[in-house]
């Protein structure tokens, strides 16, 4: 089977989600399923392909010097995935994101899209579009899919209530990390304080950062040996130091920056506890990344998250501040909670394997192809 991927989710990210899932995905499919895989990409700083695996692909960097700006970029390699689409030398197209500019050169050559989430319709009247397509563009492309993937039973509920697509052509395959399988070197080390509560990802928004930063406030001035680490590109905005001083916290709020797998590992596995109090997720995969690095793991109580983590992980409203604190300082406290979550952890991961949702993907791209 020849499977063919575009550009989109991985001409301008460097790190992300949506771009590990299409990396890992297009991996296991071509060293453990035996699928043939071309990603239709030429020019990327992502940093999943760095090793050429998958796709030898060359950096902005090179071309640094001309002037040229992602923008630039993100056209040619647009049109070098409509080349290789209108060729029609594969069996099935999978794009990576929701622009239609496939539509017009893939003939009656099938296609399979990934739904992450619906956050965008959910949150788009609080926070405007959050990703650039409305649901009529989404529509539209969802409509002419032969089969949809959703990476949650709830994603798959979600996409049933906001867009009009008959239950048979959404198939649920979970999302998976390759932390399942990583091991970092033994002798790579980063310093970190003795003592901190992990956040991982964007803050803004519907991620509940500012709610749940009030919330732990009192905690951490009750033990000033305690940090809260946040891990992620973004640093902290004028707005935010603004709020740390404000709350009396500075001191004990770090953020890290995250350029290799080995450093994401060690902050996870070095944690008190991992916290994520976002008010939704399509799936939530820093939750599979921690149950890998055995760090236990503390929830917003919606979406998708119960539905991931199950027993292994403890929850809270993520709109009640007192709650919030309540089990984030019970964690803390419960030496013997944390090693009970921790093993939970490392048992519900088993069934997010890598392998797993190639397979299961795989299976997808059969029923379409009626193989």
């Amino acid at each position: 089977m020849r499977v063919l991927f575009d550009h989109q989710s991985f001409s301008g990210a460097k790190y992300g989600g949506v771009a590990r899932y299409f990396y890992d995905l297009m991996h296991n499919l071509k060293f453990h399923q035996g699928v043939e895989v071309n990603l239709s990409l030429l020019f990327s700083n992502n940093e999943y392909l760095k090793n050429a695996d998958v796709k030898k692909v060359f950096p902005f960097s090179y071309f640094l010097g001309y002037g040229l700006t992602n923008a630039v970029f993100s056209h040619v390699n647009r049109a070098n995935s409509a080349m290789h689409i209108g060729l029609h030398r594969y069996d099935i197209f999978h794009p990576t994101y929701f622009n239609d500019y496939f539509l017009t050169f893939l003939g009656k050559k099938p296609f399979v899209i990934t739904h992450h989430d619906v956050i965008p319709e959910k949150f788009s009247t609080k926070y405007a579009e959050l990703d650039g397509f409305d649901k009529a563009h989404k529509q539209r492309v969802l409509d002419k899919a032969s089969k949809i993937i959703a990476v949650s039973e709830n994603t798959r509920n979600d996409l049933l209530e906001i867009f009009h697509i008959a239950p048979e052509k959404i198939e649920v395959v979970h999302h998976s990390t390759h932390f399942a399988t990583y091991k970092p070197d033994e002798n790579f080390d980063i310093v970190t304080p003795e003592r901190y509560l992990l956040y991982v990802g964007n803050r803004e928004n519907y991620k509940n950062f500012d709610v749940f930063i009030r919330a732990i406030t009192p905690i951490l001035k009750k033990q000033p040996d305690l940090h809260l680490m946040c891990a992620g590109s973004n640093k902290f905005t004028e707005t935010e130091h603004k709020l740390f001083h404000e709350l009396g916290i500075s001191k004990q709020v770090m953020h890290q920056e995250i350029p290799t797998d080995e450093v994401l590992y060690r902050v996870y596995q070095r944690a008190i506890a991992f916290v994520y109090p976002s008010l939704y997720e399509g799936f939530g995969i820093p939750i599979l990344e921690a149950f890998a690095c055995g760090c236990p793991v503390v929830l917003s109580d919606r979406s998708c998250f119960p539905e991931v983590a199950q027993n292994a992980a403890t929850y809270f409203n993520p709109d009640n501040p007192e709650h919030i604190a309540f089990e984030v300082e019970r964690l803390i406290d419960d030496a013997e909670l944390r090693l009970s979550l921790v093993k939970r952890g490392y048992q519900r991961l088993k069934d997010f394997s890598p392998e797993n949702t190639a397979k299961k993907t795989l299976n997808v791209y059969r029923n379409v192809l009626g193989k």
